[in-house]
This record gives structure tokens, C-alpha cells and sequence, in this order.
């Protein structure tokens, strides 16, 4: 086998072996290769993989693009007062608040 088919061959094995999803050693064994040799390649692939250097980013500021917050639904909460009064609420709200709220509206008038 020549070098550039080796090599080849090696790629196909690596590249199987990550759009698999199996373990290295289940692959390995269902493929009938070595553990260390598909390491070997795999670390020398990546290692062939040129990755940028710091000082070619550029200075300054780069674009950031923020996504919109994700807001779960609230379903309103209703609550029964003993004076037959009712508070529906759409929305959380301090919990201080709402008992100070309710202590005024279950007061007795006059």
C-alpha cells in the first residue's frame, strides 16, 4: 500500500470512527484495528489541523449577536380570599409584597 493510500485509508478509519459514536474500543474491535494505531492517527490528524494563531485575531472588538430571551409561560394564579374577595396574578411577584397585600384586603372596613 503507498503512503498517500495508507494515509487515506487511516483518514476514512478516523473520520468512521467520529461519525460513529461508538467508544474507541468498540469501534476498534468491530473494525478490526488496533486501539493504539487508530489513536496514533487520530493524534496525528489532528495534529495536522492548523489552528489560528493569537496574534492573527484581530485587536478590538469582535460582533456578538445575542439571542432573545426565552420566556417560559406563566399560567396565572388565583387566589381566594376569606372575605370572598379574589386575586388572579399573571406574573410572579415578591412574596412580601403580596402578604402585605393581602393582610390590607382581608382587614375589616371601617
Amino acid at each position: 500500500m503507498k503512503k498517500e493510500e495508507k494515509v487515506a485509508y487511516w483518514r476514512q478509519q478516523v473520520e468512521g470512527f467520529q461519525a460513529s459514536g461508538q467508544s474507541v474500543k468498540n469501534y476498534c474491535a468491530q473494525a478490526g484495528i488496533a486501539v493504539a494505531t487508530l489513536h496514533y492517527w487520530r493524534k496525528r490528524f489532528a495534529d495536522s489541523v492548523q489552528t489560528p494563531l493569537l496574534s492573527a485575531v484581530p485587536e478590538g472588538f469582535l460582533p456578538v449577536t445575542l439571542a432573545a430571551p426565552v420566556r417560559t409561560p406563566v399560567s396565572p394564579v388565583e387566589i381566594h380570599l376569606l372575605s370572598g374577595r379574589s386575586l388572579k396574578l399573571a406574573a410572579p411577584v415578591d412574596t412580601s409584597w403580596l402578604q402585605t397585600l393581602v393582610q390590607i384586603l382581608e382587614r375589616p372596613c371601617g
